[in-house]
């Protein structure tokens, strides 16, 4: 048996039962604490959902140290809203604990969990101990075509976001050093790998997100009969590309169904659309659901319907495939990597126009055959079972740990 590790975790998210960028941290603590002595440093704030969650983890479990800014820099983040800015702020404070960390036990390995993003400067790096990046994603942009002009506000913010895309990606950018700061990098989506190829840079794939598949038994599909049920579930904002999908949803030609759970600002100009695209009596908006009623929504429906511009996970999706359902997406981000081995239909970039004639194309192709729904439905179960169980996940994790500090 292969001995164990001394592993630091840096996860600044980090809650269970959270969702998201803390299920994230959470999943990655416990699973490698399975194979190695592991250390987790994180947030104050994570601390009570946390310590009420260890007493039922079974087996070794990880040791977690806590640390937050001064109080000042708390009150200031939260009135100000400066998320991003007390991330970063947090990071380099973060440094300065792992090194005395560091100095004062020795570990094997150290690496960095969330957020599982390109973008920022992570506490692991410059330790002399070597380093696991990721898997990070983020790198995904909004093609010029494709961003949201009547919204100002969501326009300014992606503009943004795209910039930076490509000035941290650059040939002589922030990417290439930090890149060099790590031992392994590991990625969320295809493009991400992409990205680091182009600068010569190797990395692994591994989705960030998981689930624990076990718990989703499989509802009973048979072929479908009816109006197609079409599925959304997450937040209500721009980058989510949920006018396109209602655009394709008139275009298509068929009396298919779509329900959306989940809420945001973008709910109201949705329901505008629905209105004048003459969508009434064919669209539903549920509002934000507790999660274990989101959960048994699944087996209601035919498709997952998820039209995002980028993101780097999307659990709506890998949540769907675990329930035998296809899902209709982009060819971007963290859905459009986890339908690569099939499961559903992920629609190319392009115009717009493109785009809604594509969406309505691949809505048109489920309404008509209704066996192949049936038949990506299993194949996405399938899939989700081999690439997203966090148990496989943990083994496949515990081989890269042990190649890292080979």
């Amino acid at each position: 048996m292969d001995q164990r590790l001394q592993v630091l975790i840096s996860a600044y998210a980090c809650e269970p039962g959270k969702g998201s960028e803390p299920e994230v941290g959470w999943q990655w603590a416990t699973q490698m604490a399975r194979f190695h002595d592991v250390t987790v440093l994180t947030r104050a704030n994570n601390r009570p959902a946390i310590e009420a969650e260890l007493s039922r983890v079974a087996g070794a479990q990880p040791k977690f140290i806590y640390f937050d800014l001064s109080p000042g820099w708390l009150k200031l983040k939260q009135r100000l809203r400066l998320h991003r800015g007390y991330y970063v702020l947090w990071q380099r404070a973060a440094h300065r604990q792992v090194a005395e960390l560091v100095r004062r036990e020795k570990f094997d390995l150290l690496h960095h969990v969330t957020f599982a993003t390109f973008r920022y400067p992570t506490a692991i790096w410059g330790h002399g101990v070597p380093c696991l990046w990721g898997p990070v994603g983020g790198v995904e942009s909004i093609p010029a075509a494709l961003l949201p002009w009547r919204h100002p506000g969501a326009l300014i913010s992606e503009i943004i976001r795209n910039g930076d895309n490509l000035l941290q990606t650059a040939t002589a950018g922030v990417l290439r050093r930090r890149a060099k700061q790590s031992n392994l990098i590991l990625v969320s989506t295809r493009q991400m790998q992409a990205t680091f190829a182009e600068l010569g840079i190797a990395t692994r794939l591994m989705p960030t997100i998981g689930l624990e598949t076990g718990n989703f038994s499989v509802p009973p599909r048979p072929v479908s009969r009816g109006p197609l049920r079409l599925l959304y579930v997450g937040n209500l904002i721009p980058l989510k590309g949920l006018d396109f999908a209602l655009h394709a949803l008139q275009a298509s030609g068929t009396d298919a169904r779509l329900t959306l759970i989940g809420s945001g600002p973008f709910r109201k100009t949705l329901e505008a659309m629905v209105v004048k695209l003459g969508l009434t009596q064919r669209v539903e908006f549920c509002g934000r659901l507790p999660r274990e009623e989101t959960l048994a929504a699944y087996k209601n429906f035919d498709v997952c319907l998820f039209p995002s511009l980028h993101d780097t996970g999307g659990y709506a999706v890998i949540e769907a495939m675990c329930n035998a359902m296809p899902t209709i997406c982009l060819a971007a981000g963290g859905p459009d990597t986890a339908l690569a081995e099939g499961g559903g239909i992920a629609v190319p970039l392009g115009s717009r126009a493109a785009v809604i004639k594509g969406l309505a194309q691949a809505l048109r192709t489920y309404d008509a055959d209704r066996e192949r729904l049936r038949q990506d439905g299993q194949v996405a179960r399938k899939s989700v079972e081999r690439n997203y169980d966090w148990e496989f996940k943990g083994k496949r994790m515990n081989e890269f740990y042990r190649a890292t500090v080979r």
